[in-house]
């Protein structure tokens, strides 16, 4: 998937997760933003990734929290039922969760229990109701196997009704192992849809996609 991270002293979340179509002004773009005042080199369709230079978790952390954030968006772009964005979320996570002991993310350099961490950190804001990552007080998401847990299963089975998943162990890993080189967000959320709505037994619902996927200028 296209990416752009940037890291600055931002004061906000310690990171956050915005598209490159995410307006700052009216018809004003962030991607056009960042081309034009910083010089960047940003693909229409790309995600653009802010991690404050301040934060004082370790990069592993912060990559998991991040993947939480990317994972919360594609909820929010109505990609799955509302009914089974419970299954589509945990399935997703899980899938993640396994890849974490494949060679590609061990030769990442990135610690994949500080990575699991940060994971836990964002879901468990979502599931709790929390404001941000890492401050949930339901002391299920503080440990790098929390998918693993019975008590998560129970919790997410008394918080949506619809929850059908019985085990993070079923989820196979190359759910979200994403083939053909890396590609824009909507490309990548077509896929994603796809693929989840298949293992969680639903259809599927692609939403509204950009026709430009072209380099700007």
């Amino acid at each position: 998937m296209h990416h752009v991270l940037l890291t600055a002293e931002t004061g906000r979340a310690p990171v956050e997760v915005l598209m490159d179509d995410a307006e700052m002004m009216p018809a004003l773009p962030l991607g056009d933003v960042l081309v034009e005042e910083l010089g960047l080199d940003v693909p229409y369709g790309a995600l653009v990734v802010l991690r404050d230079a301040g934060s004082p978790a370790p990069v592993s952390y912060d990559a998991g929290t991040i993947l939480g954030e990317i994972l919360l968006g594609l909820l929010r772009t109505g990609l799955f039922p509302m009914d089974r964005e419970t299954d589509a979320l945990f399935a997703m996570a899980a899938s993640y969760d396994k890849l974490v002991e494949a060679s590609g993310f061990r030769h990442s350099g990135l610690d994949g229990c500080e990575f699991r961490l940060g994971l836990a950190a964002s879901l468990g804001a979502y599931w709790c109701g929390a404001r941000q990552a890492g401050a949930d007080t339901c002391g299920l998401f503080d440990r790098p196997d929390f998918l693993r847990q019975p008590e998560l299963l129970r919790y997410l089975r008394a918080l949506d009704a619809s929850f059908s998943l019985t085990d993070a162990e079923a989820v196979p890993a190359r759910l979200m192992l994403a083939q053909g080189g890396t590609r824009g967000f909507d490309d990548w959320m077509q896929h994603v849809g796809q693929v989840v709505s298949a293992e969680i037994g639903v259809s599927t619902r692609i939403p509204g996609v950009r026709a430009n996927n072209s380099q700007r200028n």
